[in-house]
């Protein structure tokens, strides 16, 4: 049986049909409202979260990128770390430094793998600190490995992402500069896969220009030197770098003019005839291209005797320091190589000159499937430091190289002394890295060098004409 129950008052009567449409559609208008205002509370909460999401990450970035367009050699733009695949990795065997934003970053971490390491392996530096050597990371005894890697992989990258790495491990080989509005990049050759990119290919040094991601925190900014405006010091720039490509000279030519080139613009600069560069410049191209430099350079002879009591002693500086497995086995060929005793390193003078002026004869034939290999060494240090504007003088940026490059001239001279067992390009290329991370980074070899130098007289462009042929 079914019961119709009709809407009443109170008094019991029916109520009446206007009255209950008005009701009904009171009730219809409050329901749709309701469920209105449910959909917006459910929409506003759901902006709430992303909102709060978003804040969380961009508070969280501690160091933010940006992407430019920049020049840059053909192999820098080619370049990918490898990772576990470096058989000379830069997480092992040197000091690592950390900036004062990753360091607080750290000490604020409370992630359960990496707190802890953080607390005991992550120092700060209280010497001639700076915001960006504000701490540093203190390596595993005997292995002197990095305590943050787990399997040849960064575990900061792994756990935290690359936004927690310091400046010096994100960046690192590359090197960022911002010349007046202009972008460049480049690497330094201390990486394995970098010098094998840089040294092994023929088109490594055709310049290009691509989009780069950077921190604009690490971004050098080169400003104007000696009163030079920032096109004549690009003019100087570009002119140094064309020479040492001019392949209508031989190599050491092209350092020899280079020597002139930079003791003619240290002159003009100190006496403060800017005006004059741009004819200098002119007067230097014209020399080159009248063939009169080779005429002017063909009286100077070999020097063997001057190249191996300088550089055999700058190498000598840092056989005897812990090295890694691949180091050693660059540094044990060498002095194999020169006939030293395997445990002192001692060698005579007579028998140090025999092999020298053997391998030195022979590293062109080493160099045959390889013949830009030295050029693009040059070229790749002149380009990352801004020569000749990273010294004092063009004349003291000159003396820097020309020094680091008779010393790995040295280096790869030693290891062809037997015509029947000379090095392979890659055993090259890894002997540069050696040189690079060995020697080139260590700010305090560079001023034993500059000091012993000048110590002997051997810091004047006259006498350095001596290193430089072979």
């Amino acid at each position: 049986m079914q019961h119709n129950v009709a809407p009443c008052d109170e008094s019991g009567k029916r109520l009446p049909n206007e009255l209950l449409s008005s009701l009904s559609k009171s009730c219809a208008r409050f329901v749709v409202q309701k469920a209105r205002n449910f959909v917006i509370y459910k929409w506003h909460q759901s902006c709430l979260k992303k909102i709060k999401s978003i804040s969380k990450q961009i508070m969280s970035t501690i160091h933010p990128t940006k992407t430019v367009q920049s020049v840059q050699p053909k192999y820098t733009s080619r370049f990918s770390c490898i990772g576990p695949d470096c058989e000379d990795n830069c997480c092992t065997g040197w000091a690592v430094s950390i900036d004062k934003k990753t360091y607080n970053t750290y000490r604020q971490s409370q992630h359960p793998a990496l707190a802890e390491r953080f607390d005991t392996k992550v120092k700060r530096t209280r010497s001639l600190s700076s915001d960006k050597q504000y701490a540093r990371i203190e390596m595993n005894p005997g292995t002197r490995a990095c305590p943050f890697m787990e399997e040849k992989l960064c575990g900061v990258q792994r756990e935290l992402g690359e936004d927690k790495l310091s400046d010096t491990c994100a960046t690192y080989p590359r090197n960022h500069v911002l010349v007046d509005k202009v972008h460049e990049q480049s690497l330094t050759l201390s990486c394995p896969e970098a010098a094998r990119l840089a040294l092994l290919h023929s088109d490594a040094f055709d310049f290009v220009e691509s989009p780069t991601t950077v921190r604009p925190d690490v971004v050098e900014h080169m400003r104007p030197k000696h009163g030079l405006s920032p096109e004549m010091m690009r003019g100087i720039r570009i002119f140094a770098l064309q020479l040492i490509k001019n392949e209508s000279l031989l190599l050491w030519e092209r350092l020899a003019v280079l020597a002139i080139y930079c003791e003619n613009l240290t002159q003009i600069i100190q006496t403060s005839g800017h005006a004059k560069i741009p004819a200098m410049l002119e007067e230097m191209d014209a020399m080159m291209s009248s063939g009169g430099i080779r005429e002017a350079l063909a009286p100077l002879s070999p020097d063997h005797v001057t190249q191996v009591e300088v550089f055999s002693n700058l190498w000598q500086l840092k056989i005897k320091r812990q090295l890694t497995p691949v180091q050693e086995q660059v540094q044990k060929a060498i002095a194999n190589g020169l006939g030293a005793d395997p445990i002192s390193h001692e060698v005579s003078r007579e028998r140090l000159v025999e092999r020298y002026r053997q391998g030195v004869t022979q590293l062109p034939l080493a160099l045959k499937e390889v013949p830009f290999f030295l050029e693009h060494y040059l070229i790749n240090e002149m380009f990352r430091e801004m020569f000749p504007f990273r010294e004092s003088s063009a004349d003291a940026h000159y003396l820097r190289l020309v020094t680091r490059f008779g010393l790995v001239r040295f280096m790869l001279a030693a290891q062809c002394t037997d015509i029947n067992d000379l090095p392979s390009p890659a055993q090259m290329a890894r002997t540069v890295q050696v040189f690079s991370r060995l020697y080139q980074h260590d700010s305090n070899f560079a001023s034993l060098v500059d000091t012993a130098l000048k110590n002997t007289g051997w810091n004047s462009l006259e006498k350095i004409y001596r290193f430089l042929r072979t």
